[in-house]
């Protein structure tokens, strides 16, 4: 009996009952109190009482089954949008997330539980969608290099009559897989703990943080001949997510260290408005063309470099996440390398 009250239907229908034959109870009741006749004979009260014909015991009787019928009626009705939420998630559950509920008429509160059901699929739809593409890309990623370090490993399993050298050039192609495939790792988690990680901001000086980064980046920078300049004011306090900003300027750095050419300098300038700040990395590479500026921010794309294809799109959504953006700018193929702009939207510290 619990389990069935526990049934909003039930209740509604109750409820509803009730206020359709409760007022015929009273009417009832109000004419068997109300129904007594006085006369006056030879000057004495006589009080009489006059019987009920059957029809009103007979409608109030066959009244009760009308109610309960219009009540649950009633009921089925009010409870019908929240069986259609209940159908299409379980829809949901058994098939795909491109079902939506798309509720219009019922209740204003039943709709708008709706529609927030449906604003929480659209985002979970997005999400699955942004797994699936990152399951499909890494795997790709990671089976290049993985295949040829086997590959690499069958030739020299194969060879006739290996020697010292045929053996160190095998482990160096192997080398040079490994480091491939443990860049890409460490970029794919970088990326996955910055999509989960929420905003942390905090007052930072960026200065130092730049600093400390060049510093970092310096062993790099120096066994490929190139030097790192920085500058901009002495300090510069903003509100900001520290680590996830520490990453996005790494990787700008480690982009542009890769691109100049050696006895070049790359570039670092820390700029401050009102309600940015703006962090310029320069190169004096060969450029990028115009037709490959917004790819350079697709995950996985690194038009013919060496590299993840990760650093920059990260960078790129670190910005983001920070109200701002990253930007590059370059005269061309032939020119003067290029110049990326991390823009970080901030409350100053």
């Amino acid at each position: 009996m619990s389990r069935v009250w526990r049934s909003l239907r039930v209740r509604l229908a109750t409820l509803g009952f009730l206020a359709i034959y409760l007022p015929a109870l009273l009417l009832f009741g109000v004419i068997l109190a109300t129904d007594t006749e006085v006369t006056v004979d030879t000057g004495q009260p006589v009080t009489s009482t006059r019987h009920l014909s059957g029809w009103p015991l007979g409608t109030l009787l066959a009244l009760g089954p009308v109610a309960a019928a219009l009540a649950w009626w009633w009921a089925g009705r009010a409870v019908r949008p929240l069986h259609r939420v209940r159908a299409v998630a379980e829809d949901i559950e058994a098939t795909d997330l491109s079902r939506r509920i798309g509720l219009e008429d019922g209740p204003a509160e039943v709709t708008a539980l709706a529609a927030s059901f449906d604003a929480m699929l659209d985002r979970l739809e997005a999400a699955a969608e942004t797994q699936r593409r990152l399951i499909e890309e890494t795997s790709h990623e990671l089976r290049v290099p993985l295949a040829v370090l086997m590959t690499n490993a069958e030739v020299l399993l194969a060879h006739p009559a290996p020697t010292v050298e045929v053996y160190r050039q095998g482990l160096e192609r192997a080398k040079a897989a490994a480091d491939r495939l443990q860049r890409t790792i460490e970029e794919l988690l970088a990326d996955a703990r910055g999509r989960a990680r929420t905003l942390d901001r905090r007052a930072v000086d960026l200065v130092p943080v730049v600093r400390s980064l060049v510093a970092d980046a310096g062993v790099l920078a120096k066994a490929r001949g190139v030097a790192i300049t920085v500058g901009g004011p002495p300090a510069v306090v903003c509100q900001v997510d520290e680590p996830t900003v520490r990453r996005a300027i790494s990787n700008l750095l480690d982009n542009a260290i890769r691109h100049a050419p050696s006895g070049s300098t790359v570039d670092v300038h820390v700029g401050l408005s009102p309600d940015r700040v703006v962090v310029t990395v320069t190169d004096h590479g060969p450029g990028i063309p115009p037709a490959e500026r917004e790819r350079v921010f697709e995950r996985f794309w690194r038009g013919g470099e060496a590299g993840t294809g990760l650093g920059l799109p990260i960078a790129s959504q670190i910005a983001q996440a920070h109200g701002g953006a990253v930007t590059v700018t370059s005269p061309g193929p032939d020119g003067d390398g290029a110049v990326f702009r991390l823009t970080l939207r901030t409350p100053r510290g």
